[in-house]
């Protein structure tokens, strides 16, 4: 970890005494989104890294280079990045929802429930984040009496963010197969 973070700040550094420009940073992030898109994730990040040395307050840049690190599945740095795209922006709703997919593939279920509350706070109407929130209510957790599974209080939750986003997209296939999981889950209680 320490060594990613010497690396990162050794890339910057080196970066940044080359001189900038919002051509080169433009340059940088196209080409970090092309890699993204290709699944080559260590030279999409290192793009990123690039154009956050270039403009270190460029939310995109932050956010991008999340989603190289998740891709690699460096979780550690990829919340570090989401951290710095959030404080430049705390009001877009794309880290948050980031930052709490990855502390779903951690297994953290209240950090990403905290996040995606805030994002429908903010989006009250914002489809992801309400599915995200059925699927991460759905996920076991330790119970009050030690044993792992879904509270009833979970359920209630999940379906309330699950019909939210039935509402806001009636057709959408991702909401109808979350809403059969919930069904067979809360049959099973």
């Amino acid at each position: 970890m320490i060594f990613i973070r010497g690396l990162i700040v050794f890339a910057a550094l080196a970066i940044a005494g080359c001189g900038g420009g919002a051509e080169k940073l433009a340059q940088h992030l196209a080409q970090g989104k092309t890699l993204l898109t290709e699944g080559k994730y260590e030279a999409a990040a290192a793009e990123f890294l690039q154009a956050t040395a270039l403009d270190k307050n460029s939310m995109d840049a932050w956010l991008q280079l999340g989603h190289a690190y998740a891709g690699m599945k460096k979780y550690d740095v990829a919340l570090a990045a989401y951290v710095a795209a959030k404080r430049i922006d705390r009001h877009s709703v794309l880290p948050h929802v980031a930052h709490a997919k990855v502390q779903i593939a951690m297994g953290n279920v209240e950090s990403a429930t905290t996040e995606l509350n805030f994002v429908v706070e903010m989006d009250p109407k914002n489809l992801e984040a309400l599915i995200l929130l059925g699927k991460v209510s759905l996920m076991p957790t330790k119970q009050p009496d030690g044993t792992i599974g879904v509270s009833k209080a979970s359920l209630e939750r999940a379906e309330l963010n699950l019909q939210a986003a039935a509402s806001l997209a009636p057709q959408n296939e991702e909401v109808k197969l979350e809403l059969a999981k919930l069904r067979k889950t809360g049959d099973g209680k």
